[in-house]
């Protein structure tokens, strides 16, 4: 739907041959060769995947507001404190 809103507003028309809900079967079909996906990101796989590479999105640019939710005074484990800090870290950055 982001990618749906952002090339309306630019009044940009794309002819999709596939739509999947699935990121793993976004990244297989084009594996497969059959085109290019647009993903997060996150999810972008790193340079040392064997088949795959990825660009930034240049125009239009797509955003999203994510959020980090904690009951306060709760005690989080290291693994979820890491990745809390790490997204405080990233938001106070910009």
């Amino acid at each position: 739907m982001l990618i749906d809103s952002a090339l309306a507003h630019a009044r940009k028309n794309i002819a999709w041959a596939y739509e999947v809900r699935h990121l793993s079967t976004a990244l297989g079909l084009v594996e497969a060769g059959p085109g290019i996906t647009a993903v997060r990101a996150s999810a972008v796989p790193g340079p040392e995947h064997p088949l795959l590479r990825a660009r930034p999105l240049i125009a239009p640019v797509v955003t999203r507001t994510v959020g980090a939710v904690r009951r306060p005074g709760a005690r989080l484990s290291p693994a979820a404190e890491a990745f809390y800090g790490s997204i405080i870290g990233d938001v106070s950055e910009r």
